[in-house]
Parts: C-alpha cells; structure tokens; sequence
C-alpha cells in the first residue's frame, strides 16, 4: 500500500454507471442519455464552457463566451449563435460548450439532430468529442474525434462550402508524431437548408461515422497506439470564425470572413444509444465529499490520493497522482514530520527557478469543495518568495502568493513547520469540476540556496454560504440602513483585491462615511481591474426579487472606457456579468463631472449571467482599453433583499428575477 494512500483510490471510487447488458446479439439501440433541449434554460449539470479568444489552437477569430447571446435555448433547439462584433479585441463573438466533468461516455452510438449555419465563407460548426485525460494529457495523446465539422477551405475551393463535410479522428500515432484519420463526403444538398443527423459508431473495435443513416468513414481502433480511444470522451459543440492559413476554413483575417451573421446553429437533441460494451460516467455521481487527502496520514479523511511514479503508458488513463517536480527540487533527507513518519523535503539551488506539483492525468470533481479550504504543513528559513497553486482541466490554474506570517497566506521562515489554510474561492478561473493538479508550490530563483518541507495536504470540503435575507446588504457602506441585513467585512470576510497592481490609490473625498475607494491607473498600464471577492461565495438569491438592485456612488472626471461587473462561480467569464461605461452613452443617468452620483442597477440586469446562490465576485470594475485618471466608489449594498432560495451545497439557480 502506498504510504500516504491509507484509503486506496480504486475504480470504485470512480463511481462510473456500467451500462452491462447481458441480452444476446452484439448491437443495441437503448437510448441510455440524451438532452432533448426542452427546457427554458441550458442544463449547466451536463453543459459547461471554453471562454476566450486565443484562438484555441487554430487561430480562430472569435471569442467564446458563456452568454446568452451566443447559446439559449429556444423553442426545443439548442442554439449557438456566431455574431460579428467588438468584444474583448475579438471581431467576433460565439459559443463553445461541452461536457466536462459533467458528462462522458466509453462506447456506443452518439448521434445529433442539427441544422448548420451557412458557412460561405469562414465560418466552422463542429460537433465532436475529446478525451476526458485532455488537456492533462496532451493533444493529440488525448485522442479528438470530429463527428462534423463543415466550411473547410477544401470545400471553399470546390465551391461546396455548404454540402463538403467530415469525420475525423486524431492520435498520437506508433513513432509518437500526430496521427488523422479523416473521411470527406460531399452531400447532394445544402446542408444549411434543414436538419440532418450526425453520428459515430464506437466499440472497442471499430469508429464508424454516418450523415442521414449513411456510413462514410470507418477506421479499426484496435492497435496499441489507439490507446486513446478506449477511454471516455466527452462531447464539444461549437461554431468557430476563421483561422491560420493552414488551419481548417483557411480565412485569417476579419476582413476575409465572407459569412452573414449571426450564423446560428441549431441542436435539436443529442443522443447516447448503447451496445454492449457502452460506460457512463456522470459527474454528479463522481463528487468527492467530506475531508479529502492528497499527502496525509494521520488528518482524518474520507479518501486519499495513491502515487506512482508516472511512469507506466497506463498512467494515463488511471486514477493515481504523481508528484512532478518540474525544476530546481531535489530529494532530500526529510525532517521529523509534523504528523506521521514521513514528508516531502526539497533541497533548492540559488539562482534558479523551482516548482513541482500533485498531477492527475484524469480530473477529480471537487466541486464540493469550492467553498472550502487547502490546508497543508510548510517548514522553511528562506524568505524566497512563493506561490501555491491548483489547476483545472477547465478554466485553467491559478496561483497565489506565500508570503511570511505578516501576509494573508503565509507562514513564519524560522525553519519550524506552521499550518497554512487557504480559502479555495480566493483560487480564479478553476472548475472545480475538473481539478487535475491539487497542489502546486513554484517560487523565483532564490538568491541563495534553501531546503523547502511539505507535510499534510488536504482539502476541507465548502462551509456554508453567507445568506443575507430580508433588506439591504452592505458591500462597503457606513450607512446603517444600507446594511441592516448584514455586511461584507473586509479583512475577514474577503478583501478588496486590485488586479495585478493595475491601480493605485487616488485623492479621497467620500460620499458618506469616513472613507471611499479611490483608484487611478498605475503609470504605463493599459488596462486595470479590481473587485470585492470573499472568502466564501454568496448566497444572493435574496436579491432577485423586481425591487433589488445594486446600489453604489460612483465619480469620475475621465473619459476611459470601464465596465462595472458581478461574478457567480470560478471560471473566467462563466456567470460573469459586464455592464459598460462608455463616455456619451453612460447608463442609469450617470455623468462625468467628477461629482458624486448614485447608481441603481436591478438585479435582474446582473441575473442575466449571475448565479445568484454562488456569487463569488460581489462588485468589479474593469478597463480594457487604457489608462484611467481617477474613479471613486462609496456605499455599495444590495438592495431590496427578501426571502432567499436555500441551496444545500450550492448549486445552480435559473437565470430569472422573481416576478
């Protein structure tokens, strides 16, 4: 048994549903899954989101958002919509969803009802899969199986933009280089004139692709280097704009984006039908809960991670950790360990950078644990400076500083162990759904060289959610009457974070009280962002009744360009909401005068994206296309509170106001 796996993470513990069917013949059509789309909204237990605009790869020219814009719901179809527009540097917006962490399958007949944008010129539908080990595991060694994908250049060429499809799969292949297999076909209609079916085949055997019932492209998945597709994959559904030149539409630029907008495509369902080798795996069922190890041994847990060395080609498919050490951390003699026999001890050379961390190639859903705490044991005389981390499959890692024990997190350097805990909320842009690195230390090259000790990592599941009820709640106000139904403490309940020191403090003169927050721009910045973000996400649903609103005093003499904002959740730009300032178009009556005005933003503008019963960003402000001379901010409650929703554990609440 190894040391620090007191509780063995088996299969079991995967808690995957095998769909066995023992009836005879080789071939079955039971509908085992399926999102039908009937519902007002889109079902974010099975759905979640790539946001962004890098261009995932291929170059792409759109940034993939999470909002209603660009996916909803309407009249029983799923719909991504493509628009041309300005967003975030992007001339083009869209939607990019998928599964992750929510939904994945091993094995049999997925098939979706869509009817296709018309393509000419630039635009890229696809509905297609990824290995649930991706991005842990590389691409292509992750393994990418394209159902449908339409509006390649090759179709462009042939003037068949709206009838030239494919399927396709990609791998590392036997020398290790990336490996396709791909099959076109020409379609005898307009693709974008109706609906059409779309389907794979999947056995242990064999890929097998279909358009309207027609089999076009089939490829035997049996050989070693196929490993890749004998896992679970889960499913993507996307509208990309453009790309490199070689990359699949072969339109670069904006200007050569030829295609009307909004370029729409509609879902009508998607749907899992088995044969007699199909797994599900649902990440409801997969929630870790209660106390979690990932390097203890006497901290009572529910369950422990297992190490290996990583070494083994399995190991990528499997359920064990690793502990990477990535640069400048070499083993060394461990001190008597705060609890146990054993710890991690790493002797660190000066002048160079160092890092490691606890890596699983397939994801755990910690969900649970959003609210909760990473606690662990450290022991250093360095005073090099320091940060921990975790990453996620989805949204993607995040790092926060280790100071010493004058900081928020950190620890005295006196060479004996102390106990740090962090809040797991204060962690952005990570799906808690999917985290695959559940712990991570990496520091700058120190200026000499030190010994760095770890001991009694675990993570302590959420605590429960802040949930003001009946009146208004103070964010940051003195007036008593703007927070009869509790406040936000700074220092203790959260803080006021300014983004990567984009803004320093300006000249106060307050709107009511003692004090205000008073902000410019850092010299030589183009941009700047800050927030209120506490340690526990709130329960707000108190908040989405027709009378609340967000209330706040606002000045500013500058004509900057800024958006004030909310937050639900942990990723990056999902349940993100952004209401912009612009100089001659200023919502809610506000003027740039430099005087005091009072804002009232219904809380049914915010609940658009927001979900109320997990807000983890309480008020932001952020500026994307330069500098700003000065902005101040002063009496920020919410407004018009009732009675909340009480959500056990968290979770998800519709998208509506109350009426």
């Amino acid at each position: 048994m190894n040391r620090k796996g007191i509780i063995m993470y088996l299969k079991a513990t995967i808690m995957i549903l095998i769909i066995s069917f023992l009836a005879c013949g080789p071939v079955y059509s039971d509908v085992v899954w399926s999102d039908e789309f009937n519902g007002d909204s889109i079902d974010s237990a099975t759905w979640t989101y790539d946001v962004g605009g890098k261009g995932f790869g291929n170059g792409q020219l759109e940034y993939d958002t999470a909002r209603q814009e660009n996916s909803y719901i309407e009249k029983g179809n799923l719909v991504i919509e493509a628009r041309r527009e300005n967003y975030f540097g992007n001339s083009f917006t869209s939607a990019r969803m998928l599964t992750q962490g929510r939904f994945a399958f091993k094995y049999g007949s997925l098939e979706a009802r869509i009817k296709v944008p018309d393509t000419a010129d630039g635009v890229w539908p696809a509905f297609w899969m990824l290995g649930n080990n991706f991005p842990a595991i590389d691409w292509p060694k992750s393994g990418e199986v394209d159902i449908l994908e339409i509006g390649s250049k090759a179709g462009i060429a042939e003037g068949l933009q709206r009838r030239k499809i494919n399927c396709a799969m990609h791998f590392s292949d036997a020398g290790g280089q990336k490996g396709i297999n791909d099959a076109w076909l020409d379609a005898p209609v307009d693709l974008n004139l109706d609906y059409h079916l779309y389907k794979i085949s999947w056995t242990p055997k064999y890929m097998k692709f279909y358009l309207d019932g027609v089999e076009y492209g089939s490829w035997d998945i049996t050989p070693d280097h196929l490993r890749e597709f004998h896992q679970p994959f889960f499913l993507v559904l996307n509208i990309a704009v453009g790309g490199w030149n070689p990359s699949y539409t072969g339109v670069y630029s904006p200007g050569a984006v030829t295609a009307s907008f909004p370029a729409k495509m509609y879902v009508d369902w998607v749907r899992l039908s088995s044969n007699q080798h199909t797994q599900l795996y649902f990440g409801k069922e997969i929630e870790e809960a209660g106390n979690f190890g990932v390097y203890t041994e006497k901290t009572p847990v529910n369950k422990s991670l297992t190490f290996e060395d990583g070494s083994d080609p399995e190991f990528n498919y499997g359920t064990t950790a690793a502990l990477y050490r990535w640069n400048n951390m070499t083993e060394a003699k461990p001190p008597t360990a705060p609890e146990g026999s054993e710890c991690w001890s790493f002797d660190i050379a000066a002048g160079n950078w160092f890092g490691m961390g606890v890596f699983l190639p397939n994801h755990r859903n910690m969900k649970n644990y959003s609210d909760g705490y990473l606690h662990f044991d450290i022991k250093t005389t360095s005073t090099a400076a320091m940060k921990i981390g975790i990453k996620s499959s989805r949204g993607g890692e995040f790092f926060l500083p280790l100071g010493n024990e004058k900081s928020e997190f950190g620890f005295a350097r006196d060479g004996k162990w102390h106990k740090v805990s962090i809040p797991l909320n204060r962690y952005a842009n990570i799906d808690f759904h999917t985290v695959h690195q559940m712990f991570m230390i990496a520091g700058v090259p120190p200026s000499s060289a030190l010994n760095l000790s770890i001991d009694n990592v675990w993570w302590q599941p959420g605590v429960a959610r802040p949930t003001p009820k009946q009146g208004n709640f103070g964010v940051y106000t003195e007036t008593a009457s703007n927070k009869e139904a509790g406040e936000f403490a700074l220092g203790l309940d959260g803080d006021f974070f300014i983004w990567e020191k984009t803004l320093v403090d300006g000249t106060q003169k307050q709107y009511e009280g003692r004090k205000s927050i008073t902000l410019k721009s850092a010299p030589g910045l183009s941009w700047f962002g800050a927030a209120f973000t506490p340690n526990v996400k709130h329960n707000l649903t108190a908040f989405r009744h027709p009378k609340s609103k967000l209330h706040f005093a606002m000045k500013t003499s500058s004509s900057a360009t800024f958006m004030i904002g909310a937050k639900s959740g942990n990723v990056d730009g999902i349940g993100q909401k952004w209401i912009t300032f612009e100089s001659g178009s200023d919502p809610y009556g506000f003027v740039r005068d430099g005087k005091w005005h009072l804002i009232d933003i219904p809380m049914s503008d915010i609940a658009t994206e927001v979900d109320l019963s997990q807000v983890s960003q309480l008020f932001q402000v952020l500026g994307i296309t330069g500098s700003i001379s000065d902005i101040e901010f002063d009496d920020i409650c919410f407004t018009g509170g009732g009675a909340p929703q009480v959500i056990t554990g968290g979770g998800n609440i519709p998208r509506k106001v109350q009426k």
